[in-house]
């Protein structure tokens, strides 16, 4: 997924604030590594393998976390 598609994506989730949208994200073998929801003005990642999750305020470090991957 190209990076435009994916911070559209992101803008498009924090727009319904007052719901929990989860994206999941895959490797190309299908299977998943990270979900992506905003909940409480702030974007969360959840890292599937370790459940450790991660906090942003702002999409560009988002973009970079998930682009990173």
């Amino acid at each position: 997924m190209s990076l435009s598609y994916t911070k559209m994506l992101l803008e498009t989730i924090s727009y319904f604030y007052d719901t929990e949208i989860y994206l999941t994200f895959k490797k190309e073998d299908h299977t998943p590594i990270l979900s992506v929801c905003f909940k409480n003005n702030e974007y969360e990642i959840t890292y599937l393998k370790t459940q450790n999750i991660e906090h942003y305020n702002k999409l560009e470090s988002v973009l970079t976390a998930i682009h990173g991957l």
